[in-house]
Order: C-alpha cells, then sequence, then structure tokens
C-alpha cells in the first residue's frame, strides 16, 4: 500500500472505489484511506484526469483532512460553516466525495 503517486502500480483484485476501474495504477487516499486510481506522471495536468486529482481538489472529504478537522467530514461542523448548508448537502451525493465501489 502507498500514498505516493509515483510508487503506484495496478493491483490485482484492487479497484478505485470511485470509478471501479480496475484496471490502471492505484494508491490509497490519505484523508479517506480508499483505492483511488492515479496517473504516475508526475507533471501531468489535472492529474491525466483520475480520479485522485479529481478527489484531492474538488471533495469536501479532502478539504476536511487539508484543515486538520477532527473526526469525519461526514459529521463535521465546521466543514458546514465554511461551505455553507447547501453546498455540504450537496456533497454527499458527489461522486468525488463518496466511493460508489
Amino acid at each position: 500500500m502507498t500514498y505516493d503517486r509515483l510508487q503506484a502500480k495496478i493491483i490485482p483484485g484492487k479497484h478505485c472505489s470511485f470509478c471501479g476501474n480496475d484496471s490502471v495504477s492505484l494508491i490509497k487516499t490519505k484523508c479517506c484511506d480508499q483505492w483511488i486510481c492515479c496517473d504516475t506522471s508526475f507533471a501531468s495536468i489535472k492529474g491525466g484526469d483520475y480520479c485522485q486529482y479529481h478527489h484531492e481538489h474538488e471533495s469536501l472529504c479532502h478539504f476536511h483532512y487539508n484543515n486538520s478537522h477532527s473526526g469525519i467530514w461526514q459529521e463535521c461542523k465546521e466543514c458546514r460553516d465554511l461551505v455553507g448548508e447547501d453546498n455540504f448537502n450537496a456533497a454527499f451525493h458527489d461522486p468525488n466525495n463518496v466511493p460508489r465501489y
């Protein structure tokens, strides 16, 4: 298991928890400890459109982690107050936040 995108590799029997793809390099997310597909090219723009980029730049889950809030993002009053009630509630249905597979 690795969190380092440069060490990502295809792992037989594992798949991305967000898109379900099982034929791409995977790493674990630091924020929610899920397998996520990763572009291993260091200088790729937007991460090659893999789930890792979207999760790290567009999810409330990673926002919560980066701001060192305690507990889980789904119950975080600080996150709710910072992003607003409507955005917070929308995050529960956002595929960048919630693993589907």
